[in-house]
C-alpha cells in the first residue's frame, strides 16, 4: 500500500477512519501522532491512550524497525504488545517516511497465526530431525554387530558347500548354495543401507587427498573387464581426453562411484554395450551449470564422466525418484541395491560438490552422467 499517496489525497480523513487495513500516523522522534479505528481495534486500545505514546511502547523494536521498514521497503513482523492478550501477538509493519510533513506512516497486519503456526511448524521439523539423527546414530551403531551375524551366515553356508561338514547331496548343495547368495545379497543392500544412514547422519569421515585419476580409472576398468566378458557383453571406455591426471577427492569413495555405476550396468542389464568416457567439460557445460564449488570456469578444473549402457531402460516413474532414498521402484525387476546405488551416487557426487543425472531412453538406453571438481577446493 502506498500510503504517502494515500495521505496526499482530498477527503483523506473520513478514509483514515474507517480505512480497513491498521495505520498508525507517526512522529520522526517516535511517538504516535494519530491511529485509525483498526489499529486500535488491533491493539485494544482507545485514541487516548495511544496518541502521545511512543510507538515502541506498542511494538517491539519501536523506531529502529520503522527506520529499517523505511530504508528496505518491504514488511518486517515484530511482536507486540495487546491489551488484555493472553497470548503473544505479532504483526506485520510497513512504513513510509513523508520527510515534508515530517512523519512517518504505518500500516499494520495482525501475522499472529501464521507466526505461530510456522513457528509450530518449525518446532515439528526439529522434532522430527532430532528423531531422525537419533534413528540414524541408534542403526549406524549397530551396523557391524548386524552385518558380523550376517557374516557368519555366509561364511559357514560357504564353509557347507565347500565340503567342510561332509559331501553334501544336490539337493543340500541347492539350498546351501541359496542361504548364501542371499546372505551375501543381503549384506551388500545393508551395507549400502548403513551409509546412507551414516551419511545422512554425519558421521561418514571423508579423506581427501591427491591421488591418480588415471590410473584409478584404468585399474577399476580391467578389474571389470572380465565381469562383462562372461556375460559376452560389449565394454568400452576413453579417458585419453582428460588434460590432468591429478585429483583432489577421496580416491575410496570416487573409486565406489565408479564401480557403483558398472554394478549397476552388470546386474540389470544382460546384452548390449557399455561405454565409459571420462573428460573435461567444454565451457559452454560449465556456463551453463550451477555447482555448489565455482572453482572457475577453466574445464581442466572439472572432470565429467558419462557411462552408458545400451540395452538398460528405466520409464519415466522411476527416473522421478530414482535418487530419493525413502522410495521405491515400482518393478519388481529392480533389487534394493540397485536403489540404493542412485541414492548413495547422488549422495556421494554432492559430497563432492557436483551433481549427476541420469537419463533413459527406449531406443537409446540408460546414460549416467556427473561432473565433480578435482581442484583442491
Amino acid at each position: 500500500m502506498d500510503l504517502l499517496r494515500f495521505f496526499k489525497r482530498p477527503n483523506k480523513d473520513n478514509l483514515f477512519a474507517n480505512f480497513p487495513d491498521g495505520v498508525l500516523i507517526v512522529s520522526l522522534e517516535g511517538k504516535v501522532l494519530d491511529a485509525n479505528n483498526k489499529a486500535l481495534e488491533m491493539f485494544k486500545t482507545s485514541r487516548i491512550d495511544i496518541v502521545g505514546k511512543f510507538f515502541s511502547a506498542f511494538v517491539e523494536g519501536g523506531s529502529n524497525l520503522l527506520n529499517r521498514a523505511v530504508a528496505q521497503k518491504r514488511p518486517l513482523t515484530s511482536k507486540v504488545k495487546v491489551s488484555g492478550a493472553n497470548e503473544d501477538m505479532f504483526f506485520e509493519v510497513s512504513a513510509t517516511r513523508d520527510s515534508q510533513a515530517q512523519k512517518v506512516y504505518v500500516a499494520l497486519r495482525d501475522v499472529s497465526h501464521n507466526y505461530k503456526m510456522q513457528n509450530m511448524v518449525n518446532g515439528q521439523f526439529e522434532i522430527a530431525k532430532n528423531i531422525i539423527d537419533e534413528k540414524n546414530n541408534y542403526l549406524v551403531g549397530i551396523s557391524g554387530e548386524i552385518l558380523s551375524s550376517l557374516a557368519t551366515i555366509d561364511g559357514f553356508s560357504k564353509a557347507l558347500s565347500d565340503g567342510v561338514g561332509g559331501v553334501l547331496i544336490d539337493k543340500q548343495m541347492k539350498y546351501v548354495n541359496i542361504i548364501n547368495k542371499n546372505a551375501r545379497d543381503l549384506t551388500g543392500d545393508l551395507e549400502k543401507l548403513f551409509t546412507v544412514f551414516r551419511l545422512e547422519s554425519g558421521l561418514y569421515q571423508f579423506d581427501f587427498r591427491n591421488f591418480d585419476l588415471v590410473n584409478l580409472l584404468n585399474a577399476v576398468v580391467k578389474q571389470y573387464e572380465p565381469f562383462f566378458a562372461a556375460k559376452k557383453m560389449f565394454f568400452e571406455y576413453n579417458f585419453s581426453s582428460l588434460v590432468s591426471r591429478a585429483c583432489f577427492l577421496d580416491q575410496s569413495v570416487f573409486e565406489y562411484v565408479i564401480k557403483s555405476i558398472l554394478d549397476v550396468f552388470l546386474i540389470n542389464s544382460q546384452i548390449g554395450k557399455v561405454t565409459l568416457n571420462a573428460g573435461n567439460p567444454p565451457v559452454a557445460f560449465l556456463e551453463s551449470h550451477e555447482f555448489d564449488a565455482k572453482i572457475s570456469n577453466e574445464p581442466s578444473s572439472y572432470v565429467l564422466f558419462e557411462a552408458k549402457a545400451s540395452e538398460l531402460f528405466f520409464d519415466e516413474d522411476e527416473l522421478q525418484t530414482i535418487f530419493e532414498p525413502y522410495s521405491l521402484f515400482n518393478k519388481n525387476k529392480r533389487t534394493i541395491g540397485t536403489k540404493l546405488s542412485f541414492v548413495l551416487l547422488k549422495k556421494f557426487v554432492k559430497q563432492f560438490k557436483g551433481d549427476i543425472w541420469v537419463y533413459s531412453k527406449p531406443s537409446f538406453g540408460t546414460m549416467i552422467s556427473f561432473v565433480v571438481p578435482v581442484d583442491r577446493k
